[in-house]
């Protein structure tokens, strides 16, 4: 215990990764400080791995660890650095963090108080190291082929064509339900470098956080249509309106509010004969646009029209494994076997193996007319010019003051 009147100036060195990010929310990937003067050698940096989750005495994992190592230095040379990007960096990464063999080694870069420009770099790469972890150890990408025909599969079953080859969302010709559809797509799955990019832009980047990674688009003739897809694949069970996630779904189609006002007033009309069929379309065709909320995602164009929502599957996955194990076991009791071995085969307890996996997955679906389709692929909103601001952006936070001090 300190001596009355004395104090240690140390318990009040509270750093940026307190203040900033633990309590004020923020990622550590943005984190200004990052580990300058954490640690003060390579026991220390090893002890951090270890709080992480690495076991850098299994040489599995250390080898793993190297390897993320490798890419990382190798997707900052192709997407953040020229000539690998021609819009890239004009910089090359020193010989010192290239020649670095192991990641201690290059936490203790990243901690360094008197060699900036090495911090700076080693930072910038362990950014990139750290997401890919994530991307490597999320269980369910073993899944993926699975999980998306899982998905899929509700949608295709609703998807039709008429004598005309004219493509129809429902059960049967006369569904009363049927709507008509210019086209569907299915999202491809993506590229390993294209969801890291996509996860170091965002403040959440783990691979939890991707919810895109299956997705479908329906495009219709008219607006009216893009809201009865929706209605559809709700009546038909396709997606279940409890399983959305609400602060995924964007909507800069239709107005809400008119559209259900126009609805509700033309109904009495409508079942009275009053009003017909056509000419409630033409009202609700008559539906204003909401104002944009490109302000949300701030690399979509705020020209961009579409309704678009993310909703969640329960996913399950057989192990095949439990059903190989349990006939192995069987065909042992009927074999004259070295009794060590068959005590073996006997002590494998089935209990441990999980026999369904089961767990819920996200998937994207967007809706929109053909004349905001036509708009969204070749206008001002189009696709290649979000995928660049989206690397920019990426660059910017994972390179930080390197890219500052570059500009």
């Amino acid at each position: 215990m300190s001596p009355k009147g004395t104090s240690n100036p140390g318990k009040w060195k509270i750093g940026e990764s307190v203040l900033r990010v633990l309590i004020g929310g923020r990622s550590f990937l943005d984190s200004k400080d990052g580990f300058i003067g954490t640690f003060r050698n390579v026991h220390g940096a090893e002890n951090y791995l270890g709080a992480y989750g690495f076991n850098l005495h299994d040489p599995i994992e250390k080898a793993e660890l190297q390897g993320s190592l490798q890419e990382a230095i190798r997707f900052i040379r192709s997407y953040f650095l020229k000539p690998g990007n021609p819009e890239g960096l004009a910089l090359e990464i020193p010989k010192k963090i290239i020649e670095t063999k192991t990641i201690p080694e290059l936490l203790l870069f990243a901690s360094s108080e008197s060699q900036t420009e090495l911090r700076l770099w080693a930072c910038a790469i362990l950014r990139v190291i750290h997401t890919l972890s994530h991307v490597d150890r999320d269980i369910r990408t073993h899944y993926f082929t699975d999980i998306q025909t899982q998905i899929l599969d509700r949608f295709y079953r609703q998807l039709h064509r008429d004598e005309h080859g004219e493509l129809y969302l429902g059960r049967t010709l006369d569904d009363p339900y049927r709507v008509d559809l210019v086209r569907f797509e299915v999202k491809p799955k993506k590229a390993r470098d294209s969801i890291l990019m996509k996860l170091l832009h965002k403040p959440e980047s783990v691979a939890e956080e991707l919810f895109d990674r299956v997705g479908v688009r329906f495009v219709t003739k008219n607006r009216t249509d893009a809201v009865r897809v929706i209605q559809y694949l709700e009546h038909a069970n396709v997606v279940v309106s409890a399983n959305i996630k609400p602060s995924r779904s964007r909507n800069t189609l239709i107005l809400v509010d008119e559209f259900e006002a126009i609805l509700k007033g033309a109904l009495p009309q409508l079942k009275s004969g009053a009003l017909s069929e056509a000419e409630l379309r033409q009202k609700l065709e008559a539906c204003a646009y909401p104002e944009s909320n490109a302000g949300e995602n701030p690399f979509s164009s705020e020209h961009y029209r579409a309704i678009q929502f993310t909703c969640r599957q329960l996913i399950k996955i057989k192990n095949p494994l439990s059903d190989h194990i349990r006939d192995l076991k069987s065909v042992a009791r009927g074999k004259n076997l070295d009794p060590d071995l068959a005590a073996a085969i006997e002590k494998v307890d089935q209990k441990y193996i999980q026999r369904v996996a089961r767990f819920f997955y996200p998937f994207e679906i967007q809706v929109m007319d053909e004349k905001s389709h036509i708009e969204n692929e070749k206008g001002r909103s189009a696709h290649g010019e979000y995928k660049k601001a989206q690397q920019r952006a990426a660059m910017s936070r994972v390179m930080g003051a390197l890219a500052q001090n570059e500009a």
